[in-house]
């Protein structure tokens, strides 16, 4: 089963924008994207693990979040926060499905931010955890669901460093912390593998010109986090915002999608070798499909974004794309609903 693809993304009539949130079967015989209508741009989702049906999305600086019913391809509930915090784009259900997580940022200071935790039923809010770092953004769980991993973006140059924090969920406590080696860049998203290494990519520091070097960097084990800085012919793709990032397990390859370098960059997960660069005009979201078999990646192509398959190993195409597929927000996530 190779499941389907879900994200954010949006389209103009005239002047009016409209922001949905698409799915696209991938198991159909011929793949087409259906949108779903939604009042703000989807960032980031998590799947409920009770119900792989029910997932939620969030919006990246804004108020915007809610809990989607895919059986029924709906908007089931909005997800509110209170009028002195945004949503700052990822979260995360419990591994029994109880609560759900979120980043959110202050807007009174706007790189100070927390974890905060909800009912996963009732979406009412029960507390927040410190994530120990500035302006948090991606997050997961690992361990079983008892240690979140959380990318602090670090705010503007010369306040905290960006870092990546290990936080013991049950009782906010920091067991670990890894800072960027590059000062000029943020903590972004994050993938993490089953082993515990771990891959961020970064955007330029706010307040840089956002077309100045963004970075992959690489930790295994308890090493420093450390970016990549070679060799200069895929470095110098990594420009502005390296945006999403997974990690292929059977090659252990990590992918990071890089828009303004229109290529997507392969590194080794053990080594920190570079393994290709993938040409597509400002790729966005990448994701594997539930059986593994396929990379799949969201790119402009003239007159919108298509969904892309491509063999997950060998990285030729399959012969398998949707256009249009809406799919112009950060991320693509796969389920079974």
């Amino acid at each position: 089963m190779k499941g389907k693809a879900l994200g954010g993304g949006g389209f103009r009539t005239g002047d009016v924008q409209h922001h949905v949130i698409a799915c696209v079967d991938l198991d159909a015989p011929s793949p087409m994207a259906a949108p779903i209508p939604a009042g703000f741009l989807a960032h980031g989702f998590a799947f409920d693990p009770r119900s792989p049906w029910r997932a939620a999305a969030f919006e990246k600086k804004g108020p915007g979040a809610c809990v989607l019913d895919l059986r029924y391809m709906a908007l089931a509930a909005p997800i509110e926060t209170v009028a002195s915090r945004r949503f700052y784009g990822h979260g995360a259900f419990s591994a029994d499905g109880a609560l759900l997580y979120a980043t959110e940022s202050r807007l009174d200071a706007d790189h100070e931010g927390a974890l905060v935790v909800r009912d996963a039923d009732t979406l009412r809010e029960l507390g927040t955890l410190p994530t120990h770092g500035r302006a948090p953004h991606d997050c997961a769980l690992i361990d079983g669901g008892t240690v979140m991993v959380v990318a602090n973006g670090g705010g503007p140059m010369g306040g905290d460093a960006p870092s990546v924090t290990w936080v013991e969920v049950a009782s906010g406590k920091l067991l670990d912390r890894a800072e960027l080696d590059d000062p000029r860049v943020n903590a972004g998203h994050l993938a993490v593998g089953d082993d515990g290494a771990l891959v961020v990519v970064s955007a330029p520091r706010d307040g840089l010109d956002a077309r100045e070097r963004g970075a992959v960097s690489l930790r295994v084990g308890a090493g420093p986090l450390r970016a990549r800085r070679e060799p200069a012919s895929a470095v110098s793709r990594v420009v502005g915002e390296a945006l999403s990032v997974l990690i292929e397990p059977r090659s252990r390859t990590a992918f990071a999608t890089h828009p303004l370098g229109d290529a997507v960059t392969a590194w080794g997960v053990d080594d920190g070798a570079h393994r290709g660069v993938l040409e597509l005009v400002e790729p966005r979201g990448i994701a594997l499909t539930l059986d593994g078999e396929w990379l799949l990646v969201t790119h402009r192509v003239e007159g919108g974004v298509r969904l892309t398959a491509l063999d997950a190993i060998t990285r030729e195409p399959v012969g398998v794309g949707v256009d249009p597929s809406f799919l112009s927000g950060s991320h693509v996530v796969v389920g079974d609903w």
